[in-house]
């Protein structure tokens, strides 16, 4: 069992959860991998029984960037999407391009960040 706890930000959303500040929430073990040395992050693996087959041949370590990265590929939004989603579902978008939520206004400067992120992201990753 993992768990994880946001520890800076509101909110952060990685693999369909969304994470508030300060609350703790259980996690599947691809999640924990992904989040775990995030510094918005404190990652904690709980109850592990020794004799479990399924741990006993998993190394212990942080996975290689290269194991790493099909997970960290970003879903590019539409500017659509953007306006559907509620304002903690676009600062959570907004915290994974690296932003400061607080930093914007309204509903438009989120969405002006959002797009223009993905677009260098996109253009960096060309």
């Amino acid at each position: 069992m993992y768990r994880a706890v946001l520890i800076k930000g509101k909110t952060y959303s990685v693999m369909g959860h969304v994470f508030h500040l300060n609350q703790e929430k259980e996690i599947e073990k691809k999640v924990y991998q992904y989040l775990d040395g995030n510094e918005f992050f404190d990652c904690k693996q709980l109850d592990v029984p020794a004799d479990d087959p399924k741990t006993d041949d998993q190394p212990k370590e942080k996975p290689s960037e290269e194991e790493e990265e099909p997970q960290q590929e970003q879903k590019i939004y539409t500017e659509t999407e953007l306006k559907d989603m509620k304002k903690d579902g676009q600062e959570a978008v907004i915290v994974d391009l690296g932003g400061d939520p607080s930093e914007f206004k309204n509903e438009s400067e989120r969405i002006a960040f959002i797009l223009e992120n993905q677009q260098q992201q996109e253009k960096a990753g060309e």
